[in-house]
């Protein structure tokens, strides 16, 4: 072999090296983006259409659809923050799973 195929042989034959962990802070900041987000329109948006019922043009029946949208949001929000919660600390245990099964 030559000294250049020995070089690249050598180049070929490291493993990589793992990416450094500084930016393992985005995922969880983007997870509580999301969910504010998420809970934030899932009130808003139900408690809005409700308000937007009880004006006196359409049932003028207020505050009873804005009240009704508003536990309505609220059910769904705290369903769904539920639901992502559940997924995000899943997901977390499997990365601490394979985190301690990697050889040091």
């Amino acid at each position: 072999m030559t000294l250049a195929q020995e070089k690249i042989h050598y180049i070929v034959a490291q493993p990589k090296p793992d990416k450094p962990a500084t930016k393992e802070w985005v995922r969880p900041l983007w997870f509580l983006f999301t969910v504010g987000w998420y809970v934030a329109l899932s009130i808003v948006i139900p408690t809005l259409i409700g308000y937007w019922l009880d004006r006196p043009e359409r049932f003028d029946t207020r505050p009873l659809y804005t009240l009704i949208g508003f536990f309505l949001g609220s059910v769904i929000a705290f369903y769904g923050l539920y639901r992502m919660l559940r997924q995000f600390y899943r997901e977390q245990k499997e990365k601490e799973q394979y985190k301690s099964r990697e050889p040091k």
